[in-house]
C-alpha cells in the first residue's frame, strides 16, 4: 500500500509532543511491515519512510497545495494528522482519513474521522460513523525498572490543561519529593508557579527534558502524577510511564479511565486522594505495567489497528 501521512506544522518529527510522535511510531511500523510510507513534515524531519519537508508554511492552504501538487502516483490513501484536518473536508480521489488528536479538531467535519480513544468517539457526534485506534509508543525506546526512587514525577506541558498546579499542591500536601518537568507553554501559569517551587524545598523544575534524561526521570520514579484538568484524548505520557514499570496517579477524565482501565485503582478522585496515593506504594509490580502496555499500547498494535481502517475506506467506506 502507498500511505501518505501529514503531519502538523509545529515541531519536526519525532518532536517532543504527543502528536508528532504517534505519526513518527505509526510511520516506522508502517514501513516495517511493507509499506510504502511517505510524511510530509517540517524540514529536519526524521523517520524510516520518505520524508517530503514542507518548510514553515504558516499558511494552512499553501502546505494543503504543496501536498496535492507533490503527491506521489497512485497514492492509495492520505492520512491527515494536521490540527486544522486540512485535507479530511475535501473532495479528493484519493481516499482520506483524519486523525482528531486534539480537543480543537473535534468538531471539524470530516468524512472519515479517527478518534485515539473509544471515549472521544463515544463523545463525538460521530459515534455511529467514526473510528478509534489507541496511541502506540516503541516499546524498545523505554527502558524498564523495577528500582524506584523517592521522588514522584510531573511530566508534561506547563498549562493550565495539564493541571501543573494541581501537582504542586500534592507536593506541598505531602512534602514528598517531586520534580516537574515540562516546557513553559503558559509563561503566565509559570510566573504564578515558580515562587511556589522556589519555596518548596521537596519540588524541583527541571524544564524540558528529552531523550536519556526524559528515560532515566521516568523509570526511576517512585509514582508518575498525571492531575490533568481537561478531556483527555488520550494521554500519552501515562503509557510511557507504565512501559518503565512506573505507576500512575491519574484524575479520570477523558479518555484515562480507558486507557487506565487495567489499573482502575490508580484512578484519584481529587488532590487529596493523589497525595494518599503517592504517599504509598503501588499494589502492582512494574512488570505486570509494561506487559499492560505491550498487550494495547505499542507502534505494532497502532499499525495494525490503523491498516484495517485504511481498507475499509479504501473499499467501500464502511465503518467498523
Amino acid at each position: 500500500m502507498i500511505i501518505v501521512q501529514v503531519a502538523p506544522n509545529i515541531i519536526p518529527l519525532p518532536g517532543s509532543g504527543g502528536l508528532e510522535r504517534v505519526v513518527y511510531n505509526l510511520s516506522d511500523a508502517l514501513v516495517d511491515m511493507g509499506h510504502e510510507v511517505y510524511v510530509y513534515a517540517l524540514a529536519g524531519s526524521r523517520s524510516r519512510a520518505v520524508v517530503i519537508p514542507y518548510g514553515h508554511r504558516y499558511e494552512t492552504d499553501s502546505i494543503k497545495d504543496f501536498v496535492l501538487e507533490t503527491i506521489p502516483d497512485n497514492t492509495d490513501i492520505i492520512h491527515d494528522h494536521t490540527h486544522d484536518l486540512l485535507f479530511g473536508q475535501e473532495d479528493l480521489s484519493i481516499p482520506i482519513v483524519s486523525t482528531i488528536h486534539t480537543e480543537w479538531s473535534l468538531h471539524v467535519p470530516v468524512k472519515h474521522p479517527v478518534y485515539v480513544s473509544r471515549t472521544k468517539l463515544k463523545q463525538s457526534p460521530n459515534r455511529h460513523k467514526g473510528y478509534y485506534v489507541h496511541n502506540g509508543i516503541d516499546l524498545n525506546e523505554y527502558k524498564y525498572s523495577k528500582h524506584k526512587e523517592d521522588y514522584v514525577l510531573f511530566l508534561g506541558r506547563i498549562d493550565w490543561e495539564k493541571g501543573v498546579h494541581t501537582a504542586i499542591d500534592v507536593a506541598e500536601m505531602t512534602g514528598v519529593r517531586t520534580i516537574i518537568a515540562g516546557p513553559a507553554w503558559d509563561g503566565d501559569l509559570f510566573k504564578q508557579i515558580l515562587p511556589r517551587i522556589n519555596n518548596s524545598p521537596n519540588i524541583e523544575y527541571v524544564s524540558e527534558v528529552h531523550g536519556k534524561a526524559k528515560q532515566d526521570l521516568l523509570r526511576h520514579a517512585k509514582w508518575l502524577m498525571f492531575p490533568t484538568a481537561c478531556e483527555e484524548q488520550f494521554g500519552l505520557v501515562m503509557i510511557e510511564a507504565m512501559a518503565c514499570g512506573t505507576p500512575v496517579a491519574a484524575f479520570p477524565r477523558g479518555a484515562v479511565p480507558e486507557v487506565l482501565s487495567g489499573f482502575p485503582q490508580f484512578l484519584c478522585e481529587s488532590a487529596e486522594d493523589m497525595a494518599e496515593m503517592i504517599m504509598s506504594d503501588a499494589s502492582v509490580h512494574p512488570e505486570q505495567l509494561r506487559q499492560y502496555v505491550a498487550s494495547r499500547f505499542t507502534k505494532e498494535k497502532m499499525a495494525e489497528r490503523y491498516l484495517k481502517v485504511y481498507e475499509k475506506v479504501i473499499g467501500h467506506g464502511h465503518y467498523l
